[in-house]
């Protein structure tokens, strides 16, 4: 008795074994599958200039004058903690780019940092007139992100990534504005990454692409107009793994 019952453990061992290897080996003829760890690096700083041509800092002037003020911020994202993306084509052509069901939730660092010689409306300060207006409070504010990602391109167009912060901190700055050009920069934090299929499914131990570009933008706000200029870097590093 005590041998047939170590040989139903043995056999009972290989069978759930055998179980687990038919689960996590890819069935014949299946696409083949990148699994990734992901990470972000993110620099962008923005600077703005408004000017309002029709300011009376002096009550008891007649005419306007013209008064300027600039604005300027600089966030950094820096990952903690990297998630696991699974990469493939579904066999209808679909592909396939996502945070893998099984792994870690990304999160990163997401910092900001702003100063501001703007009001409230976005006017210089002490354009209207009246008491001196107080100083802006601005500074930095930081906050934990998750990220969404998603696969570039459509059925039998496979074209790479997207990578999107969740959340940023900085509608964390209700009192420190900046100007109306500023907002109007498209949105730094949705990055496009350009990948062949081919190696995005292959055996390469890492992959990393590097952008870099230029932002400007114009804007006005009433009497207030406004120009930006800014500057985007970003890093997305794709490290080889096995999930299983």
């Amino acid at each position: 008795m005590p041998d047939m019952k170590r040989a139903l453990k043995i056999c009972g061992a290989f069978a759930a074994t055998s179980l687990i290897a038919s689960l996590a080996a890819p069935s014949a003829g299946a696409s083949p599958t990148g699994y990734w760890k992901l990470f972000v690096t993110i620099d962008l700083s923005r600077e703005g200039t408004a000017t309002n041509d029709h300011c009376f800092p002096d009550p008891s002037q007649v005419k306007p004058s013209p008064m300027t003020a600039t604005a300027s911020e600089k966030v950094t994202v820096r990952t903690v903690r990297p998630t696991v993306v699974d990469a493939h084509e579904a066999p209808n052509g679909v592909p396939v780019f996502g945070e893998y069901v099984f792994g870690p939730s990304f999160r990163a660092n997401v910092t900001a940092t702003r100063s501001s010689g703007l009001d409230s409306g976005g006017e210089p300060l002490d354009c209207g007139g009246g008491p001196p207006d107080r100083r802006p409070r601005c500074g930095t504010k930081s906050l934990r992100s998750g990220l969404y990602v998603n696969p570039l391109g459509g059925i039998h167009s496979w074209k790479g990534f997207v990578v999107e912060l969740q959340e940023t901190p900085l509608g964390s700055f209700p009192n420190c504005q900046v100007t109306e050009a500023q907002s109007d920069l498209p949105d730094p934090f949705t990055i496009e990454v350009r990948a062949a299929p081919r190696k995005l499914t292959g055996h390469s131990p890492k992959l990393v692409f590097r952008g870099k570009r230029k932002l400007n933008a114009t804007g006005r706000d009433g009497n207030t107009e406004s120009t930006a200029t800014g500057t985007l870097s970003y890093t997305v590093k794709l490290v080889r793994t096995n999930p299983f």
